[in-house]
């Protein structure tokens, strides 16, 4: 049987120099509780990033599109038994996420076309019959990996979360998600994205600590960003 998530929040990103983050973290590691994940420090987040034979998802993206969507397998410090399908879609700050189970067999089915492996989940998970439709229609396959090194921290009160993503890197050429040795491209470096998501409104105490940092929002996309040989060669 596999398990079904479901996520709706706002989310808010900022761009931070990386000096400027270190404070950010410290500031953070005062006030909230780490992510049960990294207690001793940051793990990585691999995303495969499907996209459609005519790149929408892309397009919509760049093209500032206001309600929008990706779609993506994601595994975390690289366990293939953790895996998630997800189906993220966006309506301006507004963001939802639902995701289920998937085994390491199926998303390599999926990523080369066969999306018939999905009806398997149909009995247990809503996504999988929405990630069918969507994947089939649109003839998706793999375009990105995406990985990047994550600190987390949670506050119980309105589902809040704050991430601090580090060290983003692609890979338009390799794209098994599984891979022991995948050869990135650095797409920031000297930057960290900070991401701010909660439901319903964000604490005073949590807003008033960053306003100290004079931050600037940014609608950042690490998938578009992560895709610099199809934009270079495409736009």
């Amino acid at each position: 049987m596999s398990k079904e998530f479901l996520t709706l929040r706002r989310e808010v990103k900022y761009i931070v120099p990386l000096g400027k983050a270190l404070r950010i973290r410290e500031c953070l590691d005062g006030l909230l509780e780490r992510d049960s994940h990294c207690p001793g420090g940051a793990y990585s987040v691999r995303s495969l990033y499907f996209e459609s034979v005519y790149n929408t998802d892309f397009a919509d993206k760049l093209s500032g599109v206001d309600i929008r969507k990706k779609v993506r397998a994601r595994i975390y410090d690289g366990d293939a038994s953790l895996c998630k399908l997800e189906l993220k879609e966006k309506m301006g700050d507004a963001q939802s996420k639902q995701s289920f189970l998937i085994t390491k067999r199926d998303v390599k089915a999926v990523s080369l076309g066969d999306y018939s492996v999905l009806k398997n989940y149909f009995h247990d998970t809503q996504t999988s019959i929405k990630a069918y439709g969507i994947m089939a229609r649109g003839r998706y396959m793999p375009a990105v990996i995406i990985e990047y090194d994550r600190l987390a921290y949670r506050y119980p009160m309105y589902d809040t979360r704050i991430t601090l993503d580090m060290n983003i890197r692609s890979s338009e050429s390799n794209l098994n998600l599984f891979s022991p040795n995948i050869n990135y491209t650095p797409v920031l470096y000297e930057d960290v994205v900070l991401e701010i998501k909660y439901s319903g409104k964000l604490m005073g105490f949590i807003s008033d600590a960053l306003c100290r940092f004079g931050l600037t929002q940014n609608a950042y996309s690490k998938y578009c960003s992560g895709r610099r040989n199809y934009y270079d060669f495409n736009y």
